[in-house]
């Protein structure tokens, strides 16, 4: 009796399958290394004192713990009482965050909720969960995803093993990965989305990978909903779709299938927030529901409308500069991205694919939008927490560019003042990770401050005796 030939075709594709290495260590890399850089700093177990949690941090738990245990994004009955970061509609207290990661976190809450566990009795633990769940996790896997992205610069694994570090490390994205925040899980899914991008560019089957647009638009949405300033890669990220190689009717598709993954967060957010506010904006957008009185500004007269105008110019230059140099500044903290830019430069000035330069420009776009926007919007200052942490959304992605300038040759001097800001970002993140979000925030210089407080802690408070009692038990 003769073997069928297809058989033995199934047995060397078995086994070319079961001998081929399933495990890449050099893609694993960051992952791991972010993993183990952040679980011991996780901010419930290196503060677990609940006085020291941020008002941020506090809001967001405050939401989780109401739309499980009482069906509302009202925070009135929450055992959370943040001092700032919220307003009052009507008769009841909401925070003034976007409440799609509360509804995220709330899921695997609401799963742990039901064996026993709650903020009442289990409050560190749920913390440490919740922010290992939906900040930490999301940072390692990005980190991986930076390993894959880095085939568009034709490095080899090491190279790339090492941008994904440089990316994870030395971008601030770990000093957030510690503690529960909106900027680093929207950085992540920001970076999540230029990937899906980026794999369907470069495949040869569009039909078969397109429904990676659909993720891509998954991501991009949530990243926005979670962190209005990554809307503006929602928008600039479609522009990437149309300049694939594709038929036209498959453009379109590709198009489709983006707006069809970015439809669901979209609906979550709108169904979440139309109800509080009547529209599609934030909380934090309508200053009409907030209980404090802002002074009015009266308009400047006629003859000195050139001297206002000039005042405001001057003003946003300064706002724009201090967000860029000064004491939450992107380059003061992190002038690795300084390469960043030199690699959107090159990718610019060489013969790149289309898709590839408009996902360059869109990154630049994207960084100048939001810095600009938010130096004009906010006052950086007292409480703007570690480095510039509504930077942290464009922040790794802009250095992730930098690959484009690794691949390339350049004199030893060059190579030492690279390795000099490189040195320079790794430290200001690892010293920021060791507490992003004090209460009170930081109100100078925060590397240096965050270095001050890490060296020279302040001392535990001591419990108040009254006069006339005796010590306290032990």
């Amino acid at each position: 009796m003769k073997s069928d030939p297809r058989d033995m075709d199934v047995i060397h594709e078995l086994r070319a399958y079961l001998t081929k290495p399933h495990v890449r260590p050099w893609a694993l890399a960051a992952p791991i290394l972010v993993l183990l850089f952040c679980l011991p700093l996780l901010r419930p177990i290196r503060h677990p004192d609940p006085s020291q949690i941020s008002d941020d941090e506090l809001a967001r738990l405050a939401t989780v713990q109401s739309l499980v245990e009482h069906n509302s994004l009202s925070i009135d009955h929450s055992i959370f009482v943040p001092t700032h970061g919220t307003v009052r509609v009507g008769d009841k207290l909401y925070a003034e965050q976007t409440p799609t990661l509360a509804i995220l976190l709330a899921g695997p809450y609401w799963l742990i909720h039901r064996f026993g566990f709650t903020f009442s009795h289990n409050a560190n633990a749920i913390e440490f969960f919740l922010t290992l769940l939906g900040v930490t996790i999301p940072v390692s896997i990005a980190a991986g995803l930076i390993y894959r992205m880095g085939r568009l610069f034709e490095l080899p694994r090491w190279k790339r093993s090492a941008l994904a570090i440089i990316v994870a490390f030395a971008s601030g994205l770990v000093s957030y990965a510690v503690v529960l925040n909106a900027h680093a899980p929207a950085a992540a899914l920001v970076i999540a989305s230029a990937a899906c991008l980026a794999h369907v560019a470069s495949s040869r089957r569009p039909a078969v990978t397109g429904g990676w647009l659909a993720i891509c638009g998954l991501c991009a949405g949530l990243a926005a909903t979670i962190e209005p300033a990554a809307g503006i890669f929602t928008i600039l990220l479609i522009a990437v779709i149309p300049a694939m190689r594709w038929r036209p009717s498959l453009r379109a598709a590709g198009v489709l299938m983006y707006l069809l993954g970015l439809a669901p967060p979209l609906l979550l957010h709108a169904v979440l927030t139309v109800p509080i506010t009547g529209d599609m904006r934030p909380i934090s957008f309508h200053r009409e529901f907030y209980s404090r009185v802002d002074a009015k500004v009266t308009a400047a007269p006629d003859d000195d409308e050139d001297t206002s105008r000039f005042a405001f110019m001057t003003d946003g230059l300064a706002r724009i500069s201090q967000g860029t140099l000064g004491e939450h500044g992107v380059i003061s903290h992190f002038p690795i991205l300084l390469l960043g830019i030199l690699g959107i430069s090159a990718v610019m000035h060489r013969h790149w694919p289309a898709t590839t330069k408009i996902l360059a420009g869109a990154t630049a776009t994207a960084a100048v939008v939001i810095l600009v926007a938010y130096c004009l919007a906010t006052k950086v200052g007292a409480g703007s927490m570690f480095a510039a942490r509504y930077f942290v959304v464009f922040i790794p992605l802009l250095i992730f560019w930098s690959g484009a300038w690794l691949r390339r040759s350049h004199h030893p001097v060059t190579w030492t003042l690279a390795g000099l800001l490189l040195i320079f970002s790794t430290t200001v993140s690892l010293v920021g990770a060791t507490n992003p979000f004090p209460r009170e925030g930081y109100d100078t210089y925060s590397a240096t401050q965050a270095l001050n407080d890490l060296v020279n802690p302040a001392p535990a408070p001591q419990p108040t005796i009254l006069a006339g009692a005796g010590a306290p038990n032990p």
